[in-house]
């Protein structure tokens, strides 16, 4: 085994604990976002269209066009 290969496996092995905690951390972060109380359900409905705008847009590759409607979709969930 010569150098660079243990190097690049000891690499690898510590940037895959970095995701799996970095995982792990937005999921209990999601968890207390769910626990997080709305003043009404059009509050939670307007959320929630929000977040499917900008996770939609997330799957699908980045176009010009696409990309003009996120901010709105993000501006949506800013506070009144």
């Amino acid at each position: 085994m010569t150098p660079m290969t243990l190097w690049m496996q000891s690499s690898l092995f510590w940037v895959r604990l970095f995701k799996q905690q970095q995982d792990a951390y937005l999921r209990m972060l999601g968890q207390f976002a769910e626990k997080i109380p709305h003043e009404s359900a059009a509050d939670l409905s307007r959320e929630a269209e929000a977040m499917k705008d900008i996770a939609s847009t997330a799957k699908k590759p980045a176009s010009k066009a696409k990309s003009a409607s996120t901010p709105k979709a993000v501006a949506e969930l800013e506070p009144a």
